[in-house]
């Protein structure tokens, strides 16, 4: 540990201390290194001379060592000595000998295995007794960790604060960006939940030697932060899946400190047996065994391999043996759910991704602290919340309170750069100054942290007020019920404010339960489900929300001639029964009692749960009737946020809140909807002039809505799972090689055709899964797609027969934006390859198109071609384009139009779908997606996004996954 000598001016002695050198400095005080007088080593911090007289910085130096004296001493510096009223303020702490855990990665690399375990258990141990004291840390990273003998400590608390009333903390954006959350960049409230996620990265850099979101410019990182998921790197299981839930964008469904230790602790066998208390009883006890196993010197690994839990261990609830991941037993002041009934230890419980499952959120029907709020209120004695509503992940970033961003000339230690921070080996470290410098690669936020400025009262929002958007008018045949809510339609968004299903996709693209405790396959093939519905929860009009209401609204969309249950129902037993009305019992899914849903699906599918949130999924009360029951479909009784008050087709719908939300309350009392042939041009209008909050916005009016927003708007543009790419005819003419796929891969400029035609709204391809698929979309995966050489273009051409002068036929479906930006296409190919390509256009409807491409005589070429998957997931976005037994015929309705087969592939996604353990899972659909890009089975262009314009009135206004406002957690500020 760097000590440097006293300057002049320093003092050489305080107190009862002798003072030896200087460890750090920042704008508030000094820390030096001192001793007592038997020799103890310790770190004096002492409040700079100019700041002695301040009201402001005296009360932010004794909070400070309230903060301290409030945490468990073996997880941070121990308090010593501390005199806050006197002329030179300071406080004395224990010295820790250890190097911060940034310095020991740089030195000595990645941590594994044990190592690597023992710093999990230690942080997040000191995390828990952090949060469990009522504070947030704020800035945790490596820096803020030491690593002396005894296991890791926890620093620098300069701009940690107490939780305030309402359990959350104020927006002003402190800490450093490779570790913040999103909440903290968007400018929502920041809670515990922000350290669990910098808890999460940190383990990632602790693994990997990287950050989960990069370290290249600040605006790259928070985008990725924001936006995309993280890269855990070669982090194992089982740390990896809880890292991952740590990572989620979304603060409500992160696991809280207490809930992560208490897993860790599981999986490392440290819990008391069955039939003990345990840490639920005792939360000292479990703290103490963390800190514990942080501080262990055997050189056996603390956590399990993926296979299971080792022998002897015990689950949460007693059961033990392979594979038994039950929710764990959770901290003090949670309860669980009445309908969670831990499963037998002979059933599959290994959790797929993103479902939170390990960490329920079980809270009642009320707001933070008695107050209303639609994610409910912790039992007494639980950590607060803190979330505040859900942080609008999608905000520009740098547009919170009293942050500038700037980026000094060359990185840290470069003439002109920031200087590293000296290694502190101290409770609070220097850097809790007026103004806080925070590094990263060379780029510095500084945050207002002093002053009138500091933005220390919370953002307040109110409850009341109304949101007005308009929506085009309804396709003939569609209404308001869920039964017709197919994707990118009005009555989706619609249905979605007056239904709450079993689970929701986080904006993010993580599947999190909702109205369901748990969903879980119950054999290891993936074919037996088992969905345990929360009681309590009722419909608008009274009634009560069971399982056999969600069977009754599955049967009544599996009956419906729109929306999507023909897709997201069809390997579920029995469906092609009920949709072809020949029974109207639906012996795949069956409720069990108020509380329980048995599901068996045809076939193997680990990733069932990811469809669950569908509207097609949504409960109806018992007085919904048929699908065809047309009172119902136009006046829908619904359990969500809202409910309607009225409703005239084509015109107008109001909607106000539904009291009797099983999640709270609503903070907006009405959503006002009107209904027009062109939403998007009379969105703009009437956004300029105050009438609408919420508008769609063309790609081609995107720079004019840009210039136009003001400061009542901002254009938020959210990543849609859609894409685009050219298919290459691959049984027949000039795409059959491997190598003229490629060439043409090569030869093209994907960010020519997004900037030119579509205003950054839509993002290049680097793959063929869109990035709004969790574990998708990184850099690296498709070296064509990165950048156009048109050297390796040519070679590949000529090893391909695809000759200068050569005829190739671009087959362009019949829209204007299609014809664009395939115009495009072809001045790059002639230029760079040489060859002569001859547009031809298609119909836009499939069953016309098909009579084109597919005939025999058809030379062959590249087809233009747009796709979504039907739900947030790799396999839906891959089977359907590519798999085997998907080629499409003239007349027989599939979609792998390229005619592409592969065996290899076909197993990897095959064998993906039929297994269990989710990064095992995702690391399948990698597998697959990387092979049909070696062989260029897809040309992948661009992945779309949603562009709208959205009121700067409102807090939490977000998009949702699909891109619609999220109203349940809107409200004035």
């Amino acid at each position: 540990m760097q000590v440097l000598p006293l300057r002049p001016g320093d003092p050489d002695r305080l107190s009862g201390y002798r003072l030896s050198g200087l460890l750090g400095e920042g704008g508030q005080g000094s820390v030096f290194l001192g001793e007592d007088d038997d020799g103890v080593r310790v770190a004096v911090k002492l409040l700079h001379a100019r700041f002695s007289g301040h009201p402001k910085a005296r009360q932010r130096f004794a909070a400070e060592l309230e903060v301290a004296r409030r945490v468990a001493v073996f997880c941070t510096a121990r308090i010593l000595d501390a005199d806050v009223e006197g002329d030179r303020p300071y406080i004395v702490s224990e010295f820790i000998d250890g190097p911060p855990l940034a310095d020991v990665l740089t030195s000595d690399g990645p941590r594994t295995g044990a190592d690597l375990d023992r710093i999990a258990i230690g942080t997040i141990t000191a995390l828990a007794a952090i949060h469990q004291a009522g504070v947030v840390h704020r800035d945790f990273k490596p820096a803020n960790v030491l690593v002396p003998p005894d296991g890791p400590r926890v620093i620098d608390f300069g701009i940690a604060r107490a939780l305030d009333a309402t359990g959350t903390l104020s927006s002003t954006a402190v800490g450093t960006p490779a570790y913040m959350a999103p909440e903290q960049i968007s400018g929502a409230r920041v809670g515990p939940e922000a350290d669990v996620f910098a808890w999460g990265t940190t383990m990632v850099f602790a693994a990997t030697g990287r950050p989960a979101f990069g370290q290249d410019s600040i605006p790259a990182v928070m985008h990725r932060i924001l936006n995309l998921p993280p890269d855990l790197g070669a982090l194992a299981d089982p740390l990896r899946d809880v890292v991952l839930q740590c990572l989620s964008k979304d603060p409500a469904v992160r696991p809280s400190s207490q809930q992560v230790l208490v897993q860790l602790l599981t999986l490392a066998g440290s819990l008391p047996q069955a039939g003990g208390s345990g840490p639920q009883d005792q939360p000292a006890t479990m703290l103490t065994q963390g800190a514990a196993a942080a501080a262990a010197v055997d050189a056996g690994p603390l956590l399990p391999p993926p296979s299971g839990t080792p022998a002897g261990a015990s689950g949460p609830s007693g059961a033990s043996g392979p594979g038994v991941l039950a929710p764990p037993a959770l901290p003090p002041g949670f309860e669980r759910h009445e309908s969670y009934q831990p499963p037998p230890p002979q059933q599959h419980q290994q959790q797929l991704p993103h479902q939170h499952q390990r960490f329920p959120h079980q809270q009642p029907p009320n707001g933070p602290y008695g107050a209303p709020g639609p994610y409910g209120t912790p039992p007494p004695g639980a950590p607060p919340p803190g979330n505040g509503g859900v942080a609008a992940p999608w905000q520009q970033a740098g547009t919170s309170p009293g942050v500038q961003i700037t980026s000094p000339p060359g990185g840290p230690g470069a003439p002109g750069g920031p200087r590293r921070r000296p290694s502190l080996g101290v409770l609070a470290g220097a850097g809790s100054a007026a103004l806080v410098a925070l590094v990263v690669t060379g780029s510095v936020i500084a945050v207002n942290v002093l002053g009138d400025e500091e933005k220390d009262r919370p953002t307040t929002t109110r409850k009341g007020g109304t949101f007005s958007t308009v929506l085009n008018k309804f396709y003939t045949g569609e209404d308001l019920n869920p039964t017709q809510a197919g994707f990118g339609t009005g009555s989706r968004f619609v249905t979605k404010q007056l239904f709450t299903g079993l689970t929701e996709v986080t904006p993010a693209g993580a599947v999190t339960n909702r109205v369901a405790t748990r969903v879980a396959p119950i054999d290891s093939a993936c074919t037996s489900w088992q969905i345990d519905v929360r009681s309590g929860t009722r419909f608008s009009n009274g009634e009560a929300v069971t399982a056999e209401s969600f069977v009754r609204g599955w049967i009544r969309a599996a009956q419906g001639k729109a929306g999507a249950a023909g897709t997201l129902m069809s390997n579920i037993k029995g469906y092609g029964e009920v949709s072809g009305g020949r029974s109207s019992v639906f012996t795949g899914a069956r409720a069990a009692g108020q509380s329980r849903i048995d599901v068996t699906l045809d076939k193997p599918d680990c990733e069932f749960d990811r469809r669950l949130s569908d509207p097609a999924f949504f409960p109806v009360p018992s007085t919904a009737g048929k699908s065809d029951h047309s009172t119902y479909n136009g006046n829908p009784v619904g359990n969500g946020p809202f409910k309607i008050e009225s409703y005239t087709r084509d015109q107008r719908l109001t909607l106000v809140r539904n009291e009797s939300w099983g999640f709270g309350q609503t903070n907006l009392d009405r959503v006002d909807v009107r209904f027009t042939d062109d939403a998007q041009t009379v969105g703009r209008a009437g956004f300029g002039s105050g009438e609408y909050h919420w508008t769609e916005v063309s790609t081609q009016q995107l720079p004019a809505a840009r210039a136009s927003a003001g400061s009542q708007g901002t254009v938020l543009v959210r990543p849609s799972m859609s894409m685009n790419y050219l298919v290459p005819i691959t049984t027949t003419g000039p795409m059959k090689s491997k190598e003229a796929r490629l060439a043409v891969s090569y030869a093209l400029d994907r960010k020519e055709i997004t900037s030119t035609l579509f205003g950054g709204a839509y993002t290049p391809a680097a793959g063929l899964v869109s990035p709004a698929v969790p574990g998708f979309g990184h850099a690296g995966v498709c070296p064509s797609c990165a950048a156009p050489d048109a050297t390796r273009a040519k070679q590949l051409a000529e090893d391909g027969g695809l000759k200068p002068g050569s005829k190739l036929t671009l087959y362009v479906r019949d829209l204007t934006t299609y014809r664009q930006w395939s115009e495009i296409v072809q001045r790059r190919l002639q230029q760079t390859l040489g060859v002569v390509v001859e547009i031809k256009t298609v119909p836009l409807d499939d069953a016309g198109m098909r009579k084109v491409i597919l005939a025999k005589d058809a030379p062959g070429g590249l087809l233009t071609y747009g796709w979504a998957p039907d739900y947030p997931s790799a396999y839906s976005a891959l089977h359907p384009i590519l798999g085997g037994d998907q080629v499409a015929t003239g007349d027989n309705g599939l979609v792998n139009f390229s005619g592409w087969r592969n065996e290899e592939f076909d197993q990897a996604l095959g064998n993906a779908i039929k297994t269990p353990q989710g990064s095992s899972r995702l690391s399948g659909f990698q597998q697959a997606e990387k092979l049909a890009l070696d062989d260029m089975a897809l040309i992948p262009l661009w992945s779309y996004g949603r562009p709208v314009l959205a009121s700067t009135k409102f807090a939490g206004l977000g998009p949702d996954h699909d891109g619609d406002p999220q109203l349940a957690t809107a409200s004035l500020k």
